[in-house]
């Protein structure tokens, strides 16, 4: 906290974040919050948020003469969010929901269950509380007294420079400044002996080398496993050996299922659906015990969002699944609802192509691809108002998070939704709260400020060259890596999840959380759907993807609300 005093004018700061600045060399230095913050706050008010180059929260206090401003400020692309509800004497405000929930008893917002199920996580401003709302993220909430008036503003939105001047040139001239940029982050995070996440893939791979070029200390990596045939295994190992990293290896067992799932629960700070939580817990529990001199971890979230991903190609896919007649989607779900078809993973591709095609019909066709369940199959197509009400507030969000004096290009639409929606309301929330709870500082350099600025200047045929998903990242490995690692095909994620389900004990926990009488998931989708689907998967059913994902956000989402509810 810091305090800073003038005449007539005093400020108050709190933030636990790691704040940096950028220079006009690109050169990055620590922004502290008892001194240089203060100073910036006062000669620029609330503009100084957007010159925080790192993902952070912030709250500031400022008194003038008689009156006084309170600004509640969420993380630019990540997970952090300032929540807040309106109390007689003003506003009740923290950045941990849990803590609110404390004070104000947990009444459900079925919406809000509509869209983790639906969409693997509930939009900003809307929570798993009916009254209490969250800052989104890239904003700002600006509250007055002694009027008791607030209004939300945005300290950042998204640009896409290359959609109002498609130059063509050469494609490396393009990504050399996100070169520069990345490793002028790695020098300066260098400097706090941080351990990094390598899972094999791309984005952490850049990284830890440009990380283990920028420090003067052997790096600290860490890789997770949770089977003797994981297929990215061998190109961690592979890049952690290229780099001569100290390679820590946590070994996830399937008898440590209900224990793993128990963290989960007591250290996430919200409920949202990305099953990809269970290694992610594991690692950071694993690093407190093992790595105890390592207080930061570097993630490598934000690397697809930013120079590549597969749904930037599928335009005509989702027009596709747009023009197909809702009233014909809503036929077959109903045909095949008693059959396994729509649950299971199919060899007969043509079934399996109009199954998927049948599983969700989207208001805006740019959202498909959001969409993680199949919502026809389950009875969520029911729910209508909910569903208008949350498409809504999610296109209010894409708006205001990208600038719009300009005809956005498809590509630029589907980045702001990767970025604002999967990166930062599912793939970042799996491990924020989780570190802060066990002491641990996780940074996600790819989706710092000068990169999402950066990022719009690339070419959307650099971001997928040729077929080639992530190419910029690629290109830029090429020059530590060799091609069969760089240009291999990636596997898919097979989560553990399947197979605990598999297991007696932690099925019937299961059946347990979600099938009691007063279960809020059984409210919306029916017990009998859910009671089938856990049948299948006991039996080792290769369930599809889509199904997964239900019944792991329908799980831990009736856990948390559970954990949460003080009566």
């Amino acid at each position: 906290m810091a305090r800073h005093i003038s005449f007539l004018r005093w400020i108050t700061l709190l933030s636990q974040d790691l704040l940096a600045t950028s220079d006009i060399d690109g050169n990055y230095a620590v922004l502290d919050v008892t001194s240089g913050l203060p100073d910036l706050f006062m000669a620029k008010n609330s503009d100084v948020f957007n010159e925080i180059v790192t993902d952070y929260r912030l709250i500031a206090f400022e008194r003038r003469g008689e009156s006084s401003n309170l600004y509640l400020v969420s993380n630019r692309a990540g997970n952090g969010r300032m929540y807040y509800t309106q109390i007689n004497s003003g506003l009740l405000f923290c950045s941990d929901l849990r803590f609110l929930l404390k004070i104000i008893p947990l009444k459900v917002n079925d919406p809000g269950l509509f869209a983790i199920l639906k969409y693997g996580a509930i939009p900003e401003p809307l929570t798993i509380a009916e009254n209490i709302s969250a800052v989104p993220a890239a904003h700002y909430l600006h509250f007055r007294l002694p009027e008791n008036e607030w209004e939300t503003r945005s300290y950042f939105q998204l640009e896409f420079p290359y959609d109002t001047n498609r130059q063509n040139g050469d494609l490396d001239a393009y990504i050399k400044p996100a070169k520069e940029i990345l490793y002028k982050s790695a020098e300066f995070l260098a400097q706090y002996k941080p351990a990094i996440l390598i899972s094999g893939g791309i984005d952490s791979s850049l990284y830890a080398v440009y990380l283990n070029k920028a420090s003067q200390e052997r790096l600290h990596g860490i890789n997770c496993i949770f089977g003797d045939d994981d297929p990215e295994f061998i190109f961690a190992r592979e890049l952690a050996e290229k780099i001569n990293a100290h390679f820590h290896i946590g070994r996830m067992h399937k008898e440590s299922a209900l224990t793993i799932l128990d963290d989960i629960v007591r250290l996430t700070g919200h409920p949202f659906s990305d099953f990809s939580s269970i290694p992610i817990v594991f690692i950071l529990k694993f690093m407190q015990e093992n790595i105890p001199a390592a207080r930061m971890l570097i993630e490598g979230n934000g690397g697809d969002d930013c120079f590549g991903f597969p749904d930037l190609t599928t335009q005509s896919k989702l027009r596709l699944k747009s023009k197909f007649p809702k009233i014909l989607k809503d036929t077959i779900a109903l045909l095949f609802r008693n059959s396994p078809s729509w649950k299971w993973e199919l060899h007969n591709r043509f079934l399996g192509r109009i199954l998927a095609l049948a599983d969700v019909h989207e208001l805006n066709p740019k959202n498909y691809f959001l969409a993680l369940t199949p919502v026809n199959f389950l009875g969520l197509n029911v729910y209508r108002d909910w569903d208008r009400q949350i498409t809504q507030v999610m296109e209010d969000g894409f708006a205001r998070f990208s600038k719009k004096d300009y005809l956005m290009s498809y590509e630029a639409e589907t980045t702001v939704r990767q970025l604002m929606h999967v990166n930062s309301r599912r793939w970042a929330a799996k491990a924020y709260s989780v570190s802060e709870n066990l002491g641990i500082r996780i940074i996600y350099p790819y989706i710092w400020r000068d990169v999402l600025i950066q990022q719009g200047t690339i070419p959307w045929q650099a971001k997928v060259n040729n077929g080639v998903v992530k190419w910029p990242l690629k290109r830029l490995l090429e020059e530590y890596m060799p091609e069969d690692f760089i240009y291999r095909k990636k596997s898919g994620f097979v989560p553990p999840f399947a197979q605990w389900l598999t297991s007696a004990d932690f099925n019937r926990v299961a059946r347990e959380v979600l099938l009691t009488t007063d279960s809020n998931i059984t409210r919306i989708v029916p017990s009998r759907i859910i009671a089938d689907l856990l049948s299948n998967a006991l039996k080792g059913k290769t369930l599809r993807h889509a199904i997964l994902n239900f019944l792991w956000g329908a799980l831990f989402t009736e856990m948390w609300i559970k954990e949460n509810l003080h009566v």
